[in-house]
């Protein structure tokens, strides 16, 4: 498994990889967590019909309206985190892996970035697994009473789930898995282009993504870079 050290700014790196579809885990809680997501967002569609009804029945359907939208946004905000958390979820499966560096970091400090990012999001992991379990002791009563799936508390026991899963992964990469090194010319002009205008930066990006053969990782470097 590849993990990529991208830059992200003129001293700050973000690991990145886009696993395939072999990668990903089918069993587990997660699994079903997920195709449950994906049920879901077919509410969208019915959205549009509870608004509709919503503005000839008055307030009640109002309610329905509004509950409907908060399910597909919640379903929405929780398929991005997914895509994000695929990196350290991967990692649970993992004995070995190459950390692919930019070629003007030297071997020994590319693994040394690399586990302090991974010890990162283990802390925050760890952290979130927790606030997002008492919420969702909180929620599950709380709503309990309330017509139709009890979605806060599904959402927060998704999110418990899945960070717990991170952190696992995190943990795994801290301590377990055996890394080796690979310098890349190509991630080294990942960080100068940085600091082109948007436009440009943009089209370059996309070129040296294709080169390193990650669909994605324009779009990663926009939203994570901080300069």
């Amino acid at each position: 498994m590849d993990v990529f050290l991208i830059p992200v700014g003129d001293v700050g790196y973000e690991l990145y990889c886009e696993p395939s579809e072999a990668d990903h885990p089918t069993g587990g809680v997660m699994a079903h967590v997920l195709r449950h997501a994906r049920e879901v967002m077919a509410a969208e569609q019915e959205a549009r019909r509870d608004r509709r009804a919503a503005r000839r029945a008055g307030n009640g359907k109002q309610t329905a309206g509004w509950l409907v939208r908060l399910r597909v946004a919640l379903t929405r905000g929780m398929a991005e985190w997914v895509a994000q958390q695929r990196l350290l979820w991967n990692l649970r499966h993992v004995d070995h892996a190459v950390v692919v560096h930019p070629d003007d970091v030297d071997d020994k400090e590319a693994l040394s970035i690399a586990r302090g990012r991974l010890q990162h999001h283990s802390d925050h992991h760890r952290f979130w697994m927790v606030i997002d379990g008492l919420a969702m002791a909180l929620f599950g009563p709380l709503f309990f009473f309330v017509p139709g799936p009890n979605l806060l508390s599904w959402y927060f026991a998704a999110k418990a789930v899945g960070h717990w899963l991170a952190f696992r992964g995190a943990r795994r990469g801290v301590t377990s898995i055996e890394w080796v090194v690979s310098a890349s010319a190509v991630l080294t002009a990942v960080r100068e282009v940085l600091p082109l205008p948007p436009g440009q930066r943009r089209s370059r990006l996309r070129a040296l993504s294709r080169q390193l053969h990650l669909e994605h990782l324009a779009t990663f470097v926009e939203r994570t870079s901080v300069g």
